[in-house]
């Protein structure tokens, strides 16, 4: 019953702050409405939760509500949608055995709410941001509990991320490929209404995956359960695949997308997939807040610390007082309110970076914007350890 107060008190918070960010009322009454449906229904369950059904009802309220209020928010691009993470915690806190479906449903709603955003008329303002930390919260709260009801034990909490990894990704994967058959028109044409739609399912259902991925990622190092796989090999080579994959999202803002690396080899023995996804997250972190027209790229080198990967743009840069809580989950610079995304990304970087011994920095870019860096002690030849930058090519424009 706590819960469901709480949650009944963020609504009226975000409707109140909205209010006085200047959003319509009539706007904002109608999703305060819609946003306190889950707890009214909640007064009403809660006592019946022993029946089946009762509780699943409940969890299609909630589905049905966040859908409605990703797409009145922003839809694909909505902070709000970390919040569809409610129905598998939801149904995994009441010891149910369809969380996986649970996700799966999430998943459908998810691509249902960036369908329907292109119907709202207006974006909600303050109410969103408040509702995307109350959902947060409540997700994570709903989570504590399941782990709670687990006995709290590490075998048992390792299991449940293995379960949830598989249960969300094949659905996921399925979705994603079909969407993309009936994109490419594999089994005879449609009407291009049709190839857009899917087209916009296939992207959704890609941006939701990737959240996925990072949270479970997340989790596993959380619980000491990452492994990394060490090999030694030329970095070069993933910084050169992370700009190729990086190119077609750069093509579209007109964003000039290039890499510094030294002209010898650069061997470093490390995660090869675990740098790569790093360097993915943060070019593509670098891209989503460079304007158009702008350019971003990609530095390896050998410096005092070990091996130097920087990503560096001529955005509009990092605040200083804000650098510090940047990488914790969660945690958004104040460019990114209205991007979409939920803080994990950088947390991830962090999080991979230090299991190599190493750190996640931000700085001012030479010639203004942002450059981050990761200092990893992974330099395969200690012997040039000490040695300074190796002297780089010319950016490679990808």
């Amino acid at each position: 019953m706590a819960a469901c107060w709480l949650w009944l008190a963020g609504v009226v918070l975000a409707a109140i702050l909205a209010d006085a960010d200047g959003v319509s009322r009539s706007d904002v009454a109608a999703a305060a409405a819609l946003g306190a449906v889950p707890a009214f229904a909640g007064f009403i369950v809660l006592p019946r939760l022993g029946a089946k059904w009762v509780a699943f009802g409940w969890l299609i309220v909630w589905l049905t509500v966040l859908t409605g209020l990703v797409a009145g928010t922003g839809g694909a691009g909505s902070p709000l949608a970390a919040g569809l993470l409610i129905a598998p915690a939801l149904a995994s806190a009441l010891g149910r055995s369809w969380a996986p479906e649970a996700g799966a449903a999430a998943v459908l709603a998810y691509a249902l709410a960036a369908f329907l955003a292109r119907f709202a008329e207006a974006p909600l303002g303050a109410f969103a941001e408040v509702m995307t930390v109350v959902s947060i919260a409540f997700a994570a709260g709903l989570m504590a509990l399941g782990r709670k009801a687990s006995g709290g034990r590490e075998a048992a909490m390792s299991q449940r991320i293995a379960e949830v990894s598989h249960e969300l990704r094949t659905p996921l994967n399925h979705i994603l490929g079909f969407s993309e058959m009936i994109e490419r028109q594999i089994f005879g044409e449609v009407s291009a209404r049709y190839v857009e739609y899917a087209g916009l399912i296939r992207k959704s259902g890609t941006h939701l995956l990737g959240l996925v991925n990072d949270l479970l990622d997340l989790s596993k190092i959380e619980a000491g359960k990452y492994e990394l796989e060490f090999e030694t090999f030329d970095v070069r080579g993933v910084v050169e695949d992370v700009v190729r994959l990086s190119a077609d999202g750069a093509e579209k803002k007109q964003i000039a997308l290039g890499m510094i690396t030294p002209e010898a080899p650069l061997m470093v023995r490390a995660d090869a997939r675990a740098l790569k996804r790093m360097l993915i997250n943060t070019v593509g972190n670098a891209i989503k807040f460079t304007p158009e027209g702008g350019r971003v790229f990609v530095t390896a080198a050998a410096g005092e610390g070990g091996l130097l990967l920087e990503t560096i743009d001529n955005g509009p840069g990092i605040p200083e007082a804000e650098r510090e809580t940047l990488g914790v989950a969660y945690e958004r610079g104040s460019g990114g309110a209205r991007a979409e995304g939920t803080g994990l990304g950088l947390s991830l970087v962090r999080a991979l970076a230090g299991l190599h011994g190493g750190t996640l920095s931000f700085h001012d870019a030479p010639e203004g914007g942002a450059l981050v860096r990761m200092t990893l002690p992974v330099l395969a030849d200690q012997s040039i350890v000490r040695n300074v930058r190796a002297a780089p090519t010319s950016p490679t424009s990808a």
